[in-house]
């Protein structure tokens, strides 16, 4: 298919002109909308994502032991972080999803933006090769890798839960509500803190769910 305005558009965001404008397409394409979507450019883009930053960290901090290391790259390639990538590039004004996911808000959900980003470095490197993809992982998470010393390497719920249990509020407590419409599987956790309604979330799986409303929860309970 020939390059829309819009595909250009979001090209000149990432940085990377398409030789295939099909492969970009279904990046863009969640499940709801139809069977060529962007699930497994989303795997490859996963393992892409995961080389890239192992590599960079492994070079840049010879003498941290491998533990460190894990967790450093599990904070660079979680959810929040993708999502974080995903509104620089303005990535869901470039989304196609399905009405029924449309319906539950599905357009805004950082759970797909964030699988989405996964999806284009799996359609960068699928269309340009390792270089290609190298490139763009490092200049879009630039930021994030210059200050990856100072970063918060816990996951969303265990920071959340260490700083609850800091102020005498208990555990954390959640709960899951099955928002699914048709063939979309969705989501909703509600994140309760000493009894009260602290956050909540959205995602196509429970755990991002829970993920989502704790990194809410923590924001709001932070200030």
């Amino acid at each position: 298919m020939s390059k829309s305005s819009r595909q250009s558009g979001l090209e000149t965001k990432i940085g990377y002109s398409f030789s295939d404008a099909d492969l970009l397409e279904r990046a863009l394409t969640h499940r709801s909308m139809t069977e060529l979507h962007m699930e497994r450019l989303e795997f490859l883009g996963d393992a892409v994502l995961g080389l890239v930053i192992s590599e960079y960290l492994h070079g840049h901090y010879p003498d941290k032991p491998e533990g460190k290391l894990s967790r450093m790259r599990s904070a660079l390639v979680r959810k929040e972080t993708l999502y974080e990538v995903a509104m620089g590039w303005k990535l869901t004004q470039y989304l196609h999803v399905g009405e029924s996911e449309r319906m539950v808000g599905g357009i805004k959900s950082p759970s797909i933006a964030a699988n989405a980003v996964e999806a284009v470095i799996g359609a960068v490197f699928q269309d340009g090769g390792w270089d290609a993809a190298r490139r763009l992982v490092l200049q879009a998470w630039q930021n994030m890798l210059k200050d990856i010393g100072q970063v918060d390497t816990r996951d969303a719920k265990s920071r959340l839960q260490e700083f609850t249990q800091a102020k005498a509020w208990g555990l954390p407590e959640y709960e899951l509500l099955d928002r699914g419409v048709g063939k979309s599987p969705r989501f909703e956790a509600k994140c309760r803190v000493n009894g009260e309604l602290a956050g909540s979330g959205f995602g196509e799986r429970k755990k991002i769910a829970e993920i989502e409303a704790a990194e809410q929860a923590w924001q709001q309970l932070k200030t």
